[in-house]
């Protein structure tokens, strides 16, 4: 039986380093605010991001403001022939607006805020901690990007758009469903005893099976494989969760998927760094062991 037992902890210990290592990221993410903005404020250079919320707020923006309707309201249809020349110059005017917005410095500090305070009320709803605020927790709220162009086409003389309320309405981009926080905030406390526990976990098990083993130099061995095996299923790990979570989105809904991929990066490359380590030491052990039998066979 002692000899099975090493092999049946060392599949444990592969499970451990998983666990272990997604439960310190994941903590990290949840807890430290400061963190998680300076992770996904990069992306607000990503053209495919810049693209994706350029777009929507012009369609928020054209789609409340409402020439169309305005145009009937003031003469009922004697002007509908200009509706649609006067929607599309609109349009135009807004995504010109928008497009100086995404090129200039305020969109990074938009963004970066914008993300703080999504980032706040997931951490207020799965932990208690922090202000409550009225941004839906899940969502990165566009609403300080609207009223930035809003602002700025009121200045070039689009006076009207003041009169145009944007308020009661959440225009958004959705990275998790509300109702999902909620039924995993009960695990929240799980998540923060697990980052302290289980990498303890995994070192004790380690030692455990090298004190196990008969043999030390092939219980180091195994804890070594043990090791490369729960690397490199971080990595797969990442990835597998990747394709689920993009399969999840809306069509068009392209954001999240750059946000999942900014904040697990840093696990995946730890989860590459310890790979390479864990592989270094079984090529340190098995030199070691071809030295000292090197050496016993000239002895004799």
């Amino acid at each position: 039986m002692r000899r099975v037992t090493p092999y049946l902890l060392s599949v444990l210990l592969v499970v451990g380093v998983l666990l272990s290592s997604v439960a310190v990221w994941a903590n990290k993410q949840v807890t430290n605010t400061d963190y998680f903005v300076k992770t996904v404020t990069p992306l607000a250079d990503d053209p495919a991001v810049q693209a994706e919320v350029s777009d929507r707020l012009t369609a928020a923006i054209v789609a409340v403001v409402d020439i169309d309707g305005r145009l009937d309201a003031y003469l009922p249809g004697q002007l509908d022939f200009l509706a649609e020349k006067s929607n599309d110059a609109f349009q135009k005017l807004v995504l010109g607006q928008i497009e100086k917005l995404v090129d200039s410095d305020a969109f990074r500090k938009l963004w970066s805020g914008a993300a703080r305070l999504g980032h706040v009320a997931i951490k207020q709803v799965l932990t208690g901690d922090g202000v409550a605020n009225t941004v839906v927790a899940g969502v990165l709220s566009l609403q300080s990007f609207i009223q930035a162009v809003i602002d700025a086409l009121v200045a070039r003389g689009a006076t009207f758009l003041e009169k145009v309320s944007f308020i009661g309405s959440d225009y958004s981009i959705e990275l998790i469903h509300p109702e999902t926080l909620h039924n995993i905030r009960g695990w929240a406390g799980v998540l923060e005893k697990s980052a302290t526990l289980l990498p303890v976990f995994a070192l004790l098990l380690s030692a455990l099976i090298i004190y196990m083993s008969r043999n030390k130099w092939r219980g180091a061995k195994l804890v070594s494989v043990a090791w490369l095996l729960g690397a490199a299923s971080i990595v797969a790990a990442v990835k597998i969760c990747e394709n689920i979570y993009s399969n999840a989105l809306n069509a068009g809904n392209d954001t999240p998927i750059h946000v999942y991929r900014a904040l697990t990066d840093g696990l995946s490359r730890a989860g590459v760094q310890l790979f390479f380590v864990a592989l270094f030491l079984q090529v340190v052990l098995e030199v070691s062991h071809m030295v000292k039998r090197k050496s016993y066979e000239s002895i004799r």
